[in-house]
């Protein structure tokens, strides 16, 4: 059996790998599963922002309808969410291959290297809320919890029951369903963090 050292190190060569490969694919998005991602989520994610490049956009699309080796496990719906936590988060969409590692990081529930003064701010704010306490972020469920606000990170393992009574909560406290990226982060935030009021 593998250690967890080395389940991690393999973890992250693969996210190197995947955040390369989507930096440089080259194919405009063209297929089939691309044009329902473009329609559905990318056209989405776009508007309001300014000159976006086609190739990031096609990048973008990629990602969304195929994925990589290590988000295979998400769907087209959870890979487009990712992409909008990263947009909320930064407010940019990854151009760089190191964008692109962040952005995988957070798929796969890993904290990413670039730091957002801004997300975490709010994030800290949106604890208060939820948690009526300042989080302690020297508490690893606090710390949890705050950053999977701020950056959006997705769980290794969903559980749906989880996520059905994080939902009843977050209507309990903010008075109207999940649709924005940060409603949805906090979402998961209260599902996954463990942090307690």
């Amino acid at each position: 059996p593998t250690t967890p050292q080395v389940q991690d190190d393999d973890q992250l060569k693969q996210i190197a790998s995947d955040a390369a490969a989507v930096f440089s694919s080259t194919a405009p998005a063209g297929d089939a599963l691309e044009a329902l991602a473009k329609t559905k989520y990318t056209d989405h994610i776009l508007s309001g922002l300014e000159k976006v490049a086609a190739s990031a956009a096609d990048n973008i699309t990629n990602f969304i309808a195929h994925g990589t080796a290590s988000t295979k496990k998400l769907g087209q719906g959870e890979r487009a969410g990712v992409v909008n936590s990263y947009k909320k988060a930064f407010y940019k969409l990854p151009g760089t291959k190191e964008e692109w590692s962040d952005l995988i990081l957070i798929a796969n529930g890993r904290w990413p290297k670039e730091i957002s003064a801004p997300a975490l701010k709010q994030a800290e704010v949106e604890f208060r809320k939820v948690y009526r306490r300042d989080a302690d972020l020297a508490r690893p469920n606090d710390n949890a919890a705050v950053t999977v606000i701020a950056y959006g990170l997705r769980p290794g393992d969903r559980n749906l029951d989880s996520e059905k009574a994080a939902i009843n909560i977050f209507r309990g406290i903010y008075r109207h369903n999940p649709v924005s990226a940060l409603a949805w982060d906090i979402v998961r935030a209260i599902a996954y963090s463990g942090a307690k009021r």
